[in-house]
């Protein structure tokens, strides 16, 4: 529709042109009567040469042209009848119209209810899709059911969406289906798109097409507000049928698949036989479809002429001509002529043709139709057939005998073929996966299959004299197939055809489920010598060597072709230091570049290194490893600057490149062609030689439009492939030189290999001649210090780490750090070395051996201070207990400064070692060496840094040198022990080592003893009781030890049950006894021991500590068994108590009197003997010597010298007191002391007082002290007179003491009751020279007004009244006193020069002095006399 014409100057590309008004003649055109877009100017005139514009509006149609061309025609007498008047004419082609077109909606399958359909949909769009626009498809009501899932599939054909689209599948608020491709960042282009996607078809039945609307609109996600970006445009869809009872392909048999010709090749025409069966029978003529997988094409016309049918339904020809005798008539039925196929229609993968009414239920019926195999099996292999209202299930199909998926050609390099005089060998690696299996050469033939790979005519296969070499392998096998197994020939005049046969035992295992195998072929290619296109390879296999055989062909396959580029000028990489082991670092690899075209700015140069080839120091700067550029300063393009290094982590990685992006130099040329850049780079080799395909370097140069101008590969090095993860380490705990031990070889393979050959390199003298491996493995040789090993299947697989235990290895002499050689080969035969380890010294370092050069020593604490216990020291180290442990060691490797001594001890089994400590440590050569001990809390090992302070290079323990090493420990058990010495350097490994195995002590059990008795008196034989507890110790004697000075008994009887007296121990004098069974049987029962021992006179002091301990020693039987020793503490010998003697300690005082007191806790006793001291002289025997006092039975008899007293009347238990005459030595005696001992009539000491502490004898002129009394009635009372003899004048007394015995208390009730008889003493002034305040003593205190008071020599007495007691004491003994000074208070005091004890005397006794006392009795009967008469006043008041 034209309308408002406008003549315009201005064209469309902006160039100025000339209005038709300077055409001349009339502007305006016409629109031709009854045809709306048809412009027509009657008369116009032109200029030649000058170009014309208008501008006219018109209205679009809704859809672009359906029945003409897209263009605006232009016709210059267009009205003319005469060719020659039709001056011009021409086709200016149109804008499309913005509308969809071309929509279309396909299925695989309408049965109903199915889940695993494929829907289709195609469509192309006009105008551009914009982010947040989108694409919409959306069916109506009878679409509603339709259920969709991601992803979609991209069908052959369509143009390719972007990546980031984002598809949304859904239903609208109305349950009819939505799809949305919305735009992202990137647009969706014009273009022809057909998608695939899964679909469940609705669950109900669906009798007419539903209509599908397919539109694009901005802001899509406001759908359905619809703001149009090309017009709508709708396409019906499909019913949805119900289940067809059955159909499916025909399973032929091979004489049918030849005679129906079946093909199942790609690309091939076919011929399938299908078979149906319906539900109903069809009421008339109608269409049967049959929907093949994508791929498959069927014939426009698939019916065929009569001489050339491709739809066949007569029985005689349905399974080949002629068959009509072999029809299956009990399986199938026949086809009435009359309802044959009329027509057959194939629209790609559709067939249609057109059934007359006729077909029956309850029959199968078979047909045969032609169609073209597809190139490749489709990933959805289904058939389908719908006819009369039903549809089949999805009919299984079957695989097109190719390879499986996309099979590859990739090149190593795409350059040309240079003209240089060595031309460039392209690897390439062609990889497939058959459907069908290559044989393996029979026995009976030399060759099996084949495989044939076809290159393009203008390649060459790489061969000497028709012969290849390839590299042929599973896809993932670390190593080829062996050459043996294949054998490769170039046939072709052109070289461009490659036959691999098959000619050992492996054959190439197809497999028909598309789940198979891939396979590897790398063959050696010329690339074409000039640039070009990709062709297509080709690769077909067979059955047998006879390939030209049709009955052979297997699978056949197209590959998909390079394009060959443009080559380099040169270029090369040379690894200068020939450094090749893997992962070693080579800092000097050379590369040369030399450009065939000039560089421009704006270019890219890209150098590729081998796969694994690192070449990046810092990835986040993307810096190159020391990239140095040659004889160009600064750099080849200084203005561009250095290059980038990148690297990208894949499995075989890293595949690393070395990159100008874009060429910035400001000139052009930027870098002439033909000329070298050359620089430098530092890189790592990789474990291993890469993949013969992934082995080159790569040079590339592309133009400022991403265009490849040239590109060029240079082989890279070989690499001697390096064991990684290497370790060699004891397997359990490291041992000494020279011994035997478990050694684990520890490695990662980086090939496969089989076999491991193992070589000790030092130090020497290593040995495997003993030694053995896992049962698993086989030992191919053994001798000296090398080994081999077969790992047997699966051998060492690479990359995963493997550890190999040897056993029994005998190790190296001396020590030091181990170094080994290891290679692995590919197979027991022991000549293709695949990995390598040499000179390997990061495995352990073989410690020197430590030698015990005498017995260790194990010292108690005891046997350290023998002096303080003589006892002890004696005995063996006692479990439980500190001592002192010493080794005197050698050391065959030199110990240095800063190294470490390391102590340990172990029990056996789960027992504990023992403790240790630092103190006293000590280690000791010709010096003591510096060392400095610390305790490791964790294991209890000593750690001595020995000489810290001083360079480790210094020597610190010689070696083959004795020392001596000395510290305490603490046995927790008498079992097994061993010790573990270890040296270590500075570094903290060990130097040498003793391997644990140096025996260590054995201490004896510590025996827990209790000793107990009942009595333990002085020089008494006694029941000792002992109670031993010897652990788990097995004893057969127990040795018995008192304490000094106890005397087992010796008596016919011995000293107890199984008890015999022995010897003196040793030089501690101490007595022993042994007990012993009999009959040698252990003794178990320890428990309750009773022996008969002699008490010393006093307890032991004893020697050091040890004083009154008792001690036992268990031994198995004699003298150096023991089994345990332990001490219990004794008992002290108990003098008898009460135990006293009293006299006045005068120099040769004659005939005075002593006095003894005891206490018998026993009754028993019939004599009593008294032991004075040296010059003491005791009577008893005279007459009135012997004072009896408590003593029972009267007068003993009496032996004076030994004094003894033969008692008429056995003691009972009580206090004793008796007294006799003694005359004392002129001065104190060296031993001062007295023995009281009491015995039986059997003269066993029943109990004793040894040593009991005399008095010092002084030079003073006492003596004869006197008692008297007036009465001694029991209650009343008496009047006591104490006299004492001064034999010369006295002058250093302060006081004279009186002290009463027990009961008794004087009767002072006034100061004048104490009466000095004898004026002459020179009493204190007043009436307080008497201090009676205590009853039972009174202190008469002399003058003291002047500095000396002399007493003169004379015989004084003094009386005082007393109340008689009810009864006497026992210890019924009075004393005077002489003090020195007024505040002595008791006869022991230290103020009392002497005392004079005097006996007292019994109730009713008549004093000796009675005469004399009766004059002062007239005092008592004065006080008597006028106490009577108060008495009688007061009673009659």
């Amino acid at each position: 529709k034209w309308s408002n014409f406008e003549v315009t100057a201005n064209c469309v590309d902006t160039e100025p042109c000339e209005d038709f008004g300077g055409a001349g003649g009339g502007v305006i055109p016409r629109v031709e009567g009854g045809v709306s877009n048809a412009l027509v100017w009657d008369q116009v005139y032109f200029n030649p040469n000058v170009k014309y514009g208008f501008r006219h509006k018109i209205r679009m149609p809704l859809f672009g042209p359906r029945t003409s061309a897209n263009a605006f025609f232009f016709e210059f007498g267009f009205d003319k009848s005469m060719f020659s008047d039709r001056i011009r004419a021409v086709a200016v082609e149109a804008t499309p119209v913005a509308s969809m077109v071309n929509c279309k909606v396909g299925y695989n399958t309408n049965q109903v209810g199915i889940l695993d359909n494929r829907m289709q949909f195609e469509f192309q769009t006009r105008t551009e899709v914009g982010e947040s626009a989108g694409i919409v498809i959306v069916g109506d009501v009878n679409c509603r059911g339709f259920v969709f899932e991601a992803p979609y599939i991209l069908l052959d054909g369509s143009d390719t969406l972007p990546d980031d689209f984002t598809l949304s599948l859904g239903r609208q608020a109305d349950q009819t289906p939505i799809i949305q491709l919305k735009a992202q960042e990137t647009p969706i282009a014009p273009g022809y798109y057909k998608i695939e996607l899964k679909a469940a078809n609705p669950a109900g039945l669906v009798a007419y097409a539903g209509t599908w609307t397919f539109g694009t609109y901005r802001e899509v996600n406001q759908y359905p507000i619809k703001y149009y970006i090309d017009n709508e445009m709708e396409v019906p869809g499909f019913t949805v049928d119900e289940r067809m009872k059955h159909a499916g392909l025909y399973s032929v048999n091979d004489l049918q698949k030849k005679a129906t010709g079946r093909e199942d090749r790609p690309g091939y025409m076919n011929s399938l036989v299908f078979e149906f069966e319906l539900n109903a029978r069809p009421e008339e003529m109608k269409v049967m479809l049959l929907k093949a997988p994508h791929g498959f094409v069927f014939e426009d016309d698939c019916l065929g002429p009569d001489h050339d049918p491709r739809l066949h339904t007569d029985n005689n020809t349905v399974f080949g001509p002629d068959t009509e005798d072999f029809w299956p008539a009990g399986e199938l039925a026949t086809w009435d002529p009359l309802i044959w196929p009329r027509e057959c229609v194939g629209d790609g993968r559709d067939a249609s043709f057109r059934i007359p009414i006729g077909l029956e239920v309850n029959k199968r019926y078979a047909f045969r139709i032609r169609v073209q195999n597809p190139l490749k099996s489709p990933e959805w292999n289904k058939w389908t057939l719908a006819y009369n209202g039903e549809a089949s299930d999805p009919i299984p199909g079957f695989n097109i005998w190719t390879s499986v998926g996309e099979p590859t050609a990739v090149p190593v390099s795409y350059a040309r073929l240079p003209g240089t005089a060595v031309p460039i060998v392209n690897p390439v690696t062609v990889t497939f996966r058959p459907y069908k299996t290559v044989p393996a050469k029979p026995p009976s033939s030399l060759r099996g299959g084949v495989v044939r790979i076809e290159a393009p005519s203008t390649f060459r296969f790489v061969h000497e004299n028709g012969k290849c070499q390839v590299d042929f392998r599973a896809v993932g096998d670390s190593t080829p197939w062996p050459k043996s197994y294949t054998d490769c020939e170039i046939a072709g005049a052109s070289f461009t055809k490659l036959f691999l046969y098959m000619t050992g035992e492996n054959e190439i295992v197809g497999d028909e489920s598309g789940d198979g195998q891939d396979y590897q072929l790398i063959m050696y290619v010329f690339n074409p010598d000039t640039a070009e296109e990709a062709q297509g390879w080709r690769l077909d296999t067979f059955s047998t060597e006879n390939w030209q055989d049709p009955e052979s062909s297997l699978d056949e396959s197209l590959i998909p072709g390079f394009a060959v580029h443009n080559n380099f000028w040169s270029f090369s990489v040379d690894n200068v230091p020939e450094q090749y082991d893997g992962n070693e670092i080579v800092n000097d690899v050379t590369i040369v570049v030399s450009f065939r075209d000039n560089v421009k700015d704006g270019d890219m140069i890209t150098v590729y290194s081998p796969r694994g080839f690192n070449l990046v120091a810092n990835p986040e700067l993307n810096l190159c490893d020391n990239y140095r550029p040659v004889d160009a300063s600064p750099d080849w393009f200084p203005f561009t600057g250095a290059p980038e290094c990148v690297c990208e982590e894949i499995v075989n990685g890293p595949a690393c490149h070395l990159q100008w992006k874009k060429i910035k130099e400001g000139k052009d040329p930027a870098f002439a062609q033909k000329q070298d850049i050359r620089f430098k780079i530092a890189t790592t080799n990789p474990p291993k030689t890469p993949f013969i395909a992934f082995n080159f370097w790569r040079a590339e140069h592309h133009s400022s439009t991403e265009a490849l101008l040239a590109s060029q590969i240079s082989k890279s090095w070989e690499i001697n492939p390096q064991l990684a993860n290497v370790d060699v380490a004891f397997a359990n705990g490291y041992r000494s030189a020279g011994s035997q031990a478990n050694l684990d070889f520890i490695f990662t393979p980086v090939n496969d290999a089989c076999c491991l050959e193992i070589q000790a390199e030092y130090p020497t003298e290593f040995d495997f001649t003993q030694s053995t491996v896992f049962s698993n493995y086989d030992i191919l040789l053994q001798e000296g210090s090398r080994m081999l090993i077969n790992l047997r299947s699966p051998g060492l697989i690479a990359d995963q780490e493997i550890s190999i235990r040897v056993y029994n290895v005998r190790l190296g002499r001396g020590g030091g750090q181990t170094r080994w050689n290891l290679i692995t080969y590919l197979d027991d035969l022991m000549t293709i070395p695949m990995d390598e380890a040499l000179q390997f010294e990061g495995g352990f370092r073989l410690p020197g051996k430590i030698v015990l050069q005498d017995e260790p020593i194990l010292t108690s604490a005891w046997k350290e201070s023998a002096l303080m216990y003589p006892v002890k020291s004696l005995f063996q180290p006692r479990v439980g207990e500190w001592a002192s442990a010493e080794f005197r060691l050698s050391f065959s490797q030199a110990v240095m400064a800063q190294g470490k001594l390391i102590i340990s001890c172990q029990g056996a089994g789960d027992q504990q070692g023992y403790s240790l400590r630092t103190d006293s440590f000590v280690v000791i050569g010709t010096g003591q060496i510096d060392a400095i001990p610390v305790l490791d809390e964790s294991s209890g090992a000593i750690q001595a840094t020995l000489k810290a302070n001083r360079p480790a290079t210094e020597t610190a323990l010689l070696p083959d040198t004795p020392y001596t090493v000395s510290f305490r420990v603490y046995p927790h058990n008498d079992g097994t022990n061993t010790w573990r010495f270890d040296t270590t350097d500075s570094a903290e490994g060990f130097t040498n080592t003793n391997d644990g195995e140096t025996q260590g002590f054995a201490p004896v059990q510590n025996f827990l003893l209790t000793v107990t008795v009942v009595r333990s008196p002085p020089k008494a034989i006694i029941e000792v009781k002992l109670d031993v507890d010897q652990g788990t110790a097995v004893i057969r004697e127990l040795l018995i030890i008192a304490p000094p000075g106890f005397q087992f008994d010796e008596g016919p009887d011995g000293c107890g049950d199984m008890c015999m007296p022995g010897q003196a121990l040793g030089s501690t004098g101490r007595r022993t006894a042994t007990l012993a069974s009999p009959t040698g049987q252990p003794l178990t029962v320890l428990t309750g021991l009773r022996i008969r021992v002699q008490t010393p006179e006093q307890t032991p002091i004893g020697t050091g500590s040890e004083g009154i301990m008792w001690f036992v020693e268990g031994r198995s039987q004699g003298a150096g068994t023991t089994k345990g020793w332990g001490q219990g503490s004794g008992f002290a010998v108990t003098q008898m108590s009460g135990s006293a003697v009293y006299y006045a300690g005068v120099a040769n005082l004659r005939a005075t009197e002593i006095a003894f007191t005891f206490t018998l806790d026993v009754d028993a006793g019939s004599s009593i003997s008294i032991v004075p001291p040296a010059g003491f002289l005791l009577t008893c025997s005279m007459e009135g010597s012997l004072k009896t006092i408590s003593l029972p039975g009267g007068r003993p008899n009496c032996i004076d010298d030994p004094l003894q007293l033969q008692l008429l009347e056995s003691l009972t238990r009580g206090t004793y007191a008796f007294g006799v005459t003694v005359d004392l030595p002129p001065q104190t005696p060296e031993v001062n002391t007295f023995n009281i001992i009491i015995q039986d009539q059997y003269n066993n000491v029943v109990d004793a007082a040894y040593a009991i502490q005399g008095e010092e004898v002084v030079d003073l002129g006492a003596e004869a002290p006197s008692l008297a009394w007036s009465r001694a009635d029991p209650g009343q009372p008496s009047v006591i007179t104490i006299g004492i003899t001064f034999t010369r004048d006295t002058s250093n007394l302060k006081a004279l003491l009186v002290t009463l015995p027990e009961l008794f208390q004087h009767d002072v009730q006034i100061p004048i009751d104490v009466q000095n008889l004898n004026p002459r003493f020179p009493l204190a002034p007043g009436l307080d020279w008497a201090d009676t305040e205590e009853p039972d003593r009174i202190r008469i205190f002399l003058d003291d007004s002047e500095d000396v008071t002399t007493i003169p020599a004379d015989t004084y007495r003094f009386s005082f009244p007393v109340l008689m007691p009810p009864d006497v004491p026992r210890k019924n003994i009075w004393f005077i006193s002489l003090c020195d000074d007024r505040t002595c208070k008791q006869p022991s005091d230290a103020q009392v020069l002497v005392s004079f004890p005097m006996a007292g005397f019994n109730l009713y006794d008549v004093a000796p002095e009675a005469l004399r006392v009766s004059a002062s009795g007239a005092v008592l009967g004065a006080r008597g006399g006028g106490f009577d008469l108060v008495c009688t006043l007061l009673a009659l008041l």
